[in-house]
């Protein structure tokens, strides 16, 4: 019997006692909130129940003075018969529905989203202190009945000891008691990583943990010495790989070059006038160029592409599919799949699919909006955009020398 564990059910950064070893979260990026941002969101929750119950109270408290002022205090009862008494009831009730509701939000998104509303205000956010994932709705209503406990037995001045707490964490990281309660850690989520931006956590525990693996056969660089230079894909025989790869390789590499491509024949003399010939023998109209585009490659590398082709870490064509290149990028980050998109360059434009990747396809369009491709969907990437494939950027652009470009 096999068994497949979720993501969350991964612990990661486990230190050889098997407790969280508080330097991996460093590691990732992510930033422990500091004490002015911490104090700064429960001021703004605090001022926000304060809001909530001022009017409430200031609102009741003349009515019911009102009230304790007419009645007979010999006969209690009668305060219920008084209309001052009634209706000052009325508003406090209303008054604390209004708290509860306003609490229990608190706690639903503090438990599902790491968040209250001062900590959205100032970028924080808790997380489970062993996954990074969502603290946990339970764990923040025990977290806040003792909170609500350390207030109701002394006023104001019990709360003080807990929210002093994360000044002698002993491992620095600003966790106070209430935190060992609920389990949670609580972060700046705008200077570091945001572990609830699940593309982005993904990203930084590949590249913190990447496996060992045994070093690929090095292949020439598609890069060229000529700033600007543009490189025809020649692919030689069905595999029709190359790489696109930052900086050099080594020695036997740097020899390589892109194979020439052969000249046409120069045209024959003009005949002279009075020689004729039936209109099939003279030379035939040059067929016109195929749509092509070019990839420019965050390392300044050009690449000239046409038809249709694969990208990866070590592209192979399956049996029964047809491509016209299989072109392996060099990502030292290992995240780029082994086969993580596929292109189509046509009348229309150029084409991108997700071959099921990883960690996705990201494009950003020319206008600056951005989307990931979805997964085995075919979609028209417009000319200008800068494709994401792991740890590796390339730009569409059209190939002026073929029908290219002119869309």
């Amino acid at each position: 019997m096999s068994v497949t564990l979720d993501e969350d059910d991964v612990i990661y950064g486990l230190g050889d006692d098997g407790r969280p070893d508080p330097a991996y979260p460093q590691s990732l990026g992510i930033v422990p909130a500091r004490p002015g941002l911490r104090s700064l969101a429960f001021a703004i929750d605090a001022a926000i129940v304060l809001l909530l119950t001022l009017p409430m109270t200031l609102g009741t408290l003349p009515l019911w003075m009102g009230a304790l002022a007419s009645v007979n205090p010999a006969d209690p009862l009668s305060l219920l018969a008084d209309d001052g008494f009634v209706w000052g009831a009325i508003f406090y009730g209303i008054g604390q529905l209004l708290l509860m509701i306003f609490l229990l939000v608190q706690l639903i998104l503090h438990g599902r989203r790491g968040i209250t509303v001062g900590k959205a205000i100032v970028g924080l956010r808790s997380v489970n202190v062993v996954r990074f994932t969502k603290p946990g709705f339970w764990r923040m209503f025990m977290r806040g009945v003792i909170f609500w406990a350390s207030l109701t037995i002394v006023p104001i001045l019990g709360a003080v000891p807990f929210l002093l707490s994360p000044l002698w964490d002993p491992q620095k990281r600003g966790r106070g008691w209430l935190d060992r309660v609920g389990g949670n850690w609580l972060i700046d989520a705008r200077r570091g990583l945001d572990p609830f931006d699940t593309k982005a956590m993904r990203h930084a525990r590949r590249r913190l943990e990447k496996p060992e693996v045994e070093a690929e056969q090095r292949m020439p660089s598609l890069a060229t010495t000529t700033s600007g230079a543009v490189v025809d894909f020649v692919p030689a025989g069905r595999s029709r790989s190359g790489v696109v790869a930052p900086g050099g390789y080594d020695n036997a590499a740097e020899a390589w070059v892109p194979p020439p491509i052969a000249e046409m024949p120069a045209a024959a003399p003009a005949q002279p006038a009075h020689q004729t010939r039936p209109p099939a023998q003279q030379a035939a109209a040059a067929s016109p160029a195929k749509p092509g585009a070019i990839f420019e490659f965050d390392d300044g590398a050009k690449l000239r592409v046409s038809g249709s082709g694969l990208l990866g870490r070590a592209p192979q064509i399956p049996q029964g599919e047809a491509f016209d290149h299989a072109i392996p990028v060099a990502d030292e980050t290992l995240m780029i799949s082994k086969t993580h998109a596929q292109f189509e360059v046509d009348d229309s434009g150029c084409w991108f699919t997700d071959r099921g990747s990883v960690n996705g396809v990201e494009v950003v369009k020319p206008g600056g909006s951005t989307g990931d491709l979805v997964p085995w969907e075919r979609s028209l990437i417009p000319w200008g955009s800068t494709v994401t494939l792991g740890g590796r950027t390339l730009t569409l652009v059209p190939d002026p020398q073929s029908n290219g470009g002119n869309r």
